[in-house]
């Protein structure tokens, strides 16, 4: 039986929780305060960021991603990010060509804040976005309108960012499939090299999520749903991009645009995330940290990790994990190095439930890459497919002796 230590596993990405907006949007459940209401907070987080960094840099490799969300980053100040990513570079290692993204929303920067990020190592934008019709944004709560995104992104080629995604949001309450056709090619027109369609989620702890249990807010219909995410699919692949994931469609080329921190975690590689309420995974060790402002600055002014609540994860939920992260790309399930790092054969241990999804159309074996991944019909089912992936603890399998102990000791 193989036996795993530490050095056999090592954070290959980082994430950078930055919970600061200007204004909560009515569909957000992000962890996330008003900055206006906690400038003093504001002030001493990054001062924490750098302390929680400190205390992880042992278990981290060559990290080939690093990535500022939120939030808005882009609420600090240019200087506060820039260094950041200082701080990242003297206290990590970081792989060449490492990609280095930061989330943005129009109305938030101007070509010289942009110039100081990009001078700094920045090379990957994430905008905001979500609608280029004005009326949808209001009722989105954004604070920004179309010509602030159009501007944002000239500001951005201007001063040197040559991959920038945007973020758009279907199933709008009352939208319509020309409203997202609309939106897509305005986008289109703006010559992204990545574009990330997420459908609207309505979470308890959003504004709209709260609605929706009330009563107050109707649900996209899911067939609707379905037809906007076809007719996207269908549009964006005609206009240059493939879909490398349910929600990301990165533009072809000889360079590779698909968004290398999303694709670690789908691949569920190590992964290390700082700040508030961030979350980290670690082989089979996870946990997130507190999601008090003020409990998370103290205990780490005062050089102690923050509260976290942490899970020692069993074969079954990590294998789930493995299955349905990884089916959500469209390469799907790369089967040997599965087996290589967790000694489990996906192809045997999910025998009964993959008979069945192959049986329905919904997934296929593809002998060539050696890997599992959903048909077309399994795109559109995603959801029900990944729940077939979850095993009860009986079922479980044992990893040697360490199973029953964790790996990393917070």
């Amino acid at each position: 039986m193989r036996t795993l230590a530490l050095n056999d596993i090592a954070f290959k990405s980082l994430y950078l929780h930055l919970p600061f907006c200007l204004k909560r949007c009515n569909y957000c459940d992000f962890l996330s305060h008003t900055y206006a209401d906690v400038q003093a907070q504001a002030s001493a987080y990054p001062s924490a960021l750098r302390q929680e960094m400190r205390m992880y840099r042992a278990y981290a490799g060559e990290l080939q991603s690093v990535y500022f969300g939120g939030g808005t980053p882009t609420m600090l100040p240019a200087s506060e990010l820039c260094s950041l990513l200082d701080f990242i570079g003297r206290t990590f290692i970081l792989s060449p060509g490492a990609e280095i993204t930061v989330e943005c929303n129009p109305g938030t920067v101007d070509v010289g804040y942009l110039a100081e990020l990009k001078s700094a190592g920045f090379n990957r934008l994430s905008i905001g976005a979500q609608s280029f019709q004005d009326a949808e944004l209001k009722m989105l709560g954004r604070l920004h309108n179309t010509a602030s995104i159009r501007n944002c992104v000239a500001a951005a080629r201007h001063v040197g960012f040559d991959n920038i995604s945007l973020d758009i949001i279907y199933a709008l309450p009352g939208q319509t499939l020309a409203s997202l056709q609309y939106n897509l090619l305005a986008a289109l027109k703006l010559a992204p090299e990545h574009i990330s369609l997420y459908s609207l989620q309505l979470d308890n702890d959003s504004i709209w999520g709260r609605e929706y249990a009330a009563g107050k807010l109707l649900a996209a219909d899911e067939d609707l749903e379905a037809d906007m995410l076809q007719m996207a699919r269908g549009l964006l692949r005609e206009q240059g991009f493939a879909q490398y994931e349910i929600a990301n469609f990165a533009r072809r080329g000889e360079r590779d645009f698909r968004s290398r921190h999303n694709r670690l975690y789908w691949q569920r590689e190590d992964y290390l995330g700082v700040g508030l309420g961030a979350a980290s995974c670690l082989f089979m060790t996870r946990w997130q940290n507190v999601g008090t402002l003020d409990s998370y600055i103290e205990s780490l002014s005062r050089l102690h990790r923050p509260k976290v609540e942490q899970e020692q994860l069993t074969m079954a939920h990590t294998m789930s994990e493995v299955m349905f992260m990884g089916l959500r790309q469209t390469a799907g399930v790369d089967i040997y190095p599965v087996i290589d790092r967790y000694c489990v054969d996906p192809l045997r241990f999910y025998d009964y439930e993959l008979q069945g999804l192959f049986g329905q159309g919904l997934l296929e074996y593809v002998e060539d890459a050696h890997s599992l991944r959903l048909t077309e019909r399994g795109m559109m089912l995603a959801n029900q497919v990944f729940l077939e992936f979850i095993k009860d603890e009986t079922e479980d399998i044992q990893l040697g002796s360490q199973q029953d102990e964790p790996f990393f000791e917070i």
